[in-house]
């Protein structure tokens, strides 16, 4: 029986965000607002409470379609499996170069971020394949994976 290990993909941002733009709009919604006597009417023809409605659909659109790929990666003996809800990609480990882990750079002031990214070069393929670790749960012990994988393959 192999020991299977499975890190499935984090929709906690997408979640926060709404969160924190639906807060938003209701403060200002309340802010904004006409208060008369005994009723309460909203300020429809306001620019930023289009522009705060368009960052909601936004977001509601990228967590559906997060929620509906359903990524994950499933760490077995003698390979990893990089699946979503339509398919999945086998990479075996006699496949993997190298593994090296990076900082995103961020593009105005070219300073490193805290987002970490694992690059695996692969036998048959010319470009690197990309993971980002923070999409995931657990993101420590992800990174263990990738580093318990390299030190095997450098024995």
């Amino acid at each position: 029986m192999e020991h299977k290990r499975i890190y499935k993909a984090s929709l906690d941002f997408y979640f926060k965000s709404l969160v924190i733009y639906l807060v938003f709009l209701i403060v200002y919604a309340a802010l904004r607002g006409n208060f008369g006597t005994n009723e309460f009417t909203v300020v429809f023809h306001d620019p930023i409470l289009y522009i705060t409605l368009l960052f909601i659909l936004y977001t509601l659109a990228a967590l559906l379609i997060s929620a509906i790929r359903k990524k994950e990666i499933e760490f077995l003996e003698d390979r990893f499996l990089l699946k979503n809800r339509f398919g999945k990609r086998e990479i075996l480990y006699t496949d993997i170069i190298s593994i090296k882990f990076s900082r995103e750079r961020k593009r105005r002031n070219e300073v490193k971020s805290p987002i970490r990214i694992a690059r695996i070069k692969l036998k048959d393929r010319k470009k690197l394949l990309r993971i980002r670790i923070s999409e995931f749960y657990d993101e420590k012990r992800l990174i263990n994976e990738f580093k318990s994988i390299n030190k095997t393959m450098h024995m």
